[in-house]
């Protein structure tokens, strides 16, 4: 049996309880089609993002995110045409970047440490898990990444930061530098313990 998704459960049927982080000409965040979310940023430029954040609860010393994801179009992760997911406390986050160039899970000293090479597909569904212990210490941290259920490795997420805030996860595309750059997700479930989660709302698509 998996995990039950105790933090967030969230199908994507309505984006209205998400706080609207828009910024910058053509950046916008939306459920399109049905039952999915879409970050389209159409127009490029200096801090240009689409995005959706909520705050839920404190991240437990061990917790697992997962999420389905379909991208566009991305770039890469040095152009800052990149998606990412974060979820943090109010001194440390974990955010992981998926580009064109790779997975990157962000590290101490705004490091970005790629999972893998090259995992990260455009134009095709994906099931991510992240399975996150700081239980020994937000300096300490580390995650276990999932790809389609298949582990690609564990490595450090010890980003400690000054500016996040307790208990917020954030979904964000970003268009720094080229135009339209879009993703799509499908679900994000957060639970307390390591492991797969299970879908409570749409057993279909999950079976552990």
């Amino acid at each position: 049996m998996g995990l039950t998704p105790n933090l967030l459960n969230e199908n994507c049927d309505s984006i209205t309880s998400w706080t609207d982080t828009d910024n910058g000409a053509g950046a916008v965040s939306s459920v399109d089609p049905a039952g999915q979310f879409k970050f389209l940023t159409a127009t490029k430029g200096l801090f240009v993002f689409a995005g959706r954040s909520k705050t839920i609860t404190s991240p437990p010393d061990k917790f697992t995110i997962e999420l389905r994801t379909y991208f566009d179009a991305l770039g890469t992760v040095g152009n800052t045409d990149c998606a990412y997911i974060e979820y943090s406390t109010d001194t440390w986050g974990f955010r992981a970047l998926f580009a064109t160039d790779g997975l990157f899970i962000q590290k101490a000293g705004d490091a970005q440490g790629e999972v893998g090479t090259n995992i990260v597909a455009v134009t095709t569904w994906a099931i991510w898990r992240f399975q996150v212990d700081k239980s020994g210490g937000e300096s300490a941290a580390t995650v276990e990444v999932f790809l389609n259920n298949v582990s690609q490795g564990t490595v450090d997420c010890d980003w400690e930061n000054g500016y996040s805030s307790n208990g917020k996860v954030t979904y964000v595309q970003t268009a720094f530098n080229t135009n339209s750059r879009i993703s799509h997700v499908d679900y994000i479930r957060i639970a307390t313990g390591l492991g797969p989660i299970n879908d409570t709302a749409r057993p279909q698509l999950n079976i552990f």
